[in-house]
């Protein structure tokens, strides 16, 4: 009932914005720079502070204001407006989420939080991580697309995602927010960033909690949320030195998903979820960063930084018995495959859960250190890294201990001669694992200002390193696995039109990747002792090439249009076979949207659009989608501003997971005091 109320309330309003067309949020490479140039954005996670409208590679960034300004729940949805990524997200709010980039699987995208990378040691991606950060927690999200290996290693041929949370700022801060919403969502979050002269330098302290309490699409779902981070940053004239501390504590409750891939005339599916009261997952996350950086000379810095993390999740699903009944669609109907039943049939839909839980833990230890020079039309980067990550898994699926060692040599580099030359990228690095022995990187670019425009082309190598789960799972692990590695051509072109308020950017890219590492079930395996086959296995190719067009209008003080659009071609070759679509990858996605903001008011209108994409059996499609969102936000006086954002305004079927109920209607209303 609340969220039908929300959204009668709010859709009287639409008339007022009828006017602004379909939009959406859009690119932020144009949303950082519409009214400046791109010359002027730094890219802070290219680790050479290089300017954006010089790289030789794509990148967007996204601002504080812009995600405040929105009113996000989720950093999923600031994602999505990103050239080149999109998600498969079901559930509820805060449940399962997967990332893809560029045609990639979410192991080939690297996820950096206040320099600390968080991909799993035991998995390679980040699991749901992305449905839980709390978006009100960050000052910045900076999206490299492209292969980012030479700076960061290991898991990002797609590219990298660095999110940096709140620091201290020169004024103080200091705010309380309460929200409420769909699905009986209630957040309560509160932060104090402020600056302090401190001797002949400045320290900048935050704080910032969140609680988020909501139900679920289903009976018994339901998530719940508490985040908590510190950081604290003193700055002189000589010396940079600061740290930062995170904790999040999430469980969501889901329904049990069932399918049936195969009939009695061949490949068929169906699928269905029923309300299960006592299926969970918990995660609990913790994550450490302190850096010291020091001046030697004018141009000349050294750098350490020292980072931690640690996560535990806890997934468990006891056996309830019967759940319910569902209606068998066709004749010999299954869902056991030891029961058959006519077309029409009630057919009982028995829980499969078991007892005990399924544990993980997995924990890193990361320390970099890197010497910096810029001067003479040259920007350097040299430096050493040592990475330890350790992973375990006991309860119901076996007992797994793995730890992975990566001592890494690199340097990268940047040089222009003259306002009006070329820029020169180029880096190369060298990774050492314990495990299964080296890899070597590398990159090269070039970008060349023509006027007010750039033209640009990069080419590099990349790797994804078998994660701890494919190397020592005790029923389908192999030890003799070795890397995934990837090569990436990319050109294109960029205009910054300052006086007429207009920037734009075109990109292809280009890239392969060999012994991609899944799943093979014809592979032999007398430890599995469900039919005695399958294992992880190298063999796989994948490649993947696109197009991605974006661009931003200022039409004055107050308004501005923004756009995105992005073609996939993604095939995966598996081992004997020929190359088929990557499954969960659209060809066509796009945003567009029109912001107002004057005054008190601010108001983004914006529109979401993917075509159909194959769903994990590669078999079976999952129909495409255009979703409207509207968010607004007007500030009452000097401390009091409400808030709303209104997602899918037309309640359209936005299915992402076939089987899954989708969200419909969204909406959140809120309100900011600021002391």
């Amino acid at each position: 009932m609340k969220s039908k109320i929300i959204r009668a309330s709010t859709l009287g309003l639409l008339p007022v914005f009828a006017h602004l067309g379909a939009s959406a949020q859009a690119d932020a490479t144009t949303v950082a720079s519409a009214a400046r140039g791109l010359s002027e954005v730094t890219v802070e996670a290219s680790k050479l502070d290089k300017d954006l409208f010089t790289l030789t590679q794509a990148a967007t960034i996204i601002e504080q204001e812009q995600i405040e300004r929105s009113g996000y729940t989720d950093v999923t949805e600031i994602l999505r407006s990103v050239p080149g990524v999109e998600f498969k997200q079901v559930g509820g709010p805060g449940q399962f989420n997967y990332i893809k980039m560029r045609g990639f699987g979410s192991a080939n995208v690297l996820i950096v939080v206040d320099g600390v990378t968080m991909n799993l040691p035991s998995s390679g991606d980040v699991g749901n991580l992305l449905s839980q950060l709390d978006p009100s927690s960050i000052s910045r999200i900076e999206v490299l697309r492209g292969p980012q290996t030479v700076l960061y290693g290991s898991n990002a041929t797609a590219g990298v995602i660095s999110i940096t949370t709140k620091r201290g700022t020169t004024e103080p801060r200091r705010s309380i927010s309460i929200e409420g919403g769909s699905l009986g969502w209630k957040k309560a979050k509160a932060s104090l960033q402020q600056q302090f002269e401190m001797g002949d330098g400045k320290l900048s302290t935050s704080l910032f909690a969140s609680h988020t309490d909501s139900d679920g699409l289903l009976r018994y779902e339901g998530t719940r949320d508490t985040t908590l981070q510190a950081s604290a940053d003193y700055k002189n004239k000589d010396i940079d030195v600061g740290f930062a501390v995170s904790h999040n504590k999430n469980r969501f409750r889901s329904a049990q998903l069932k399918e049936v891939t195969y009939g009695p005339n061949g490949p068929a599916y169906w699928s269905m979820q029923m309300p299960d009261p006592d299926a969970f997952n918990d995660r609990k996350s913790e994550t450490a960063s302190a850096y010291i950086e020091h001046r030697l000379a004018d141009n000349l810095s050294q750098r350490l930084d020292l980072g931690w993390t640690q996560t535990r999740r806890s997934n468990g699903n006891p056996n309830n018995g019967l759940l319910g009944y569902v209606t068998a669609p066709w004749d010999n109907f299954s869902l056991d495959y030891a029961n058959y039943h006519s077309r029409g049939d009630q057919v009982p839909f028995k829980d499969n859960g078991q007892p005990g839980t399924a544990d993980y833990k997995d924990q890193t230890k990361q320390l970099n250190y890197s010497l910096r020079y810029a001067g003479s039309g040259y920007k350097l980067l040299g430096g050493f890294e040592l990475y330890e990550g350790n992973a375990r898994q006991w309860g119901i699926y076996g007992d797994l201990t793995g730890k992975n060692k990566r001592k890494s040599l690199y340097a990268n580099g940047e040089y222009q001669s003259g306002s009006a030359g070329p820029v020169l990228a180029a880096g190369v690095r060298h990774d050492r694992y314990d495990v299964w022995g080296n890899k070597t990187t590398g990159s090269v670019g070039i970008n060349q200002k023509i006027g007010n425009a750039t033209i640009f082309s990069n080419f590099a190598t990349s790797y994804a390193a078998p994660n701890l789960s494919q190397l020592y799972n005790p029923t389908y692990g192999s030890t003799n696995l070795k890397p995934e590695s990837g090569r990436t051509v990319e050109f294109g072109v960029r205009q910054a039109l300052a006086d007429l308020g207009v920037n734009w950017e075109a990109m292809v890219w280009h890239a392969k990747v060999n012994d991609a590492i899944l799943y093979d079930s014809s592979i032999p395996n007398p430890r599995n002792t469900y039919g005695g086959y399958g294992q992880y296995a190298n063999g796989d190719e994948l490649r993947t090439q696109g197009l991605e067009l974006s661009g931003a209008y200022r039409i004055n003080s107050s308004w501005q249009l923004k756009a995105n659009y992005t073609y996939t071609d993604s095939d995966t070759k598996k081992k004997g076979k020929d190359f088929a679509r990557t499954v969960q990858v659209a060809r066509n996605k796009g945003n567009a949207g029109v912001g107002y903001s004057s005054g008190p008011l601010s108001v983004d209108f914006s529109a979401f659009m993917t075509n159909k994409r194959y769903d994990w059996t590669g078999v079976d499609w999952i129909p495409g989608y255009v979703r409207f969102d509207l968010s607004a936000r007007y500030a009452v006086n000097q401390h009091l501003s409400l808030y709303t954002r209104l997602e899918n305004l037309f309640d359209t079927k936005v299915q992402e997971g076939l089987g899954y109920k989708p969200m419909g209607f969204y909406g959140v209303v809120g309100l900011d005091y600021r002391f």
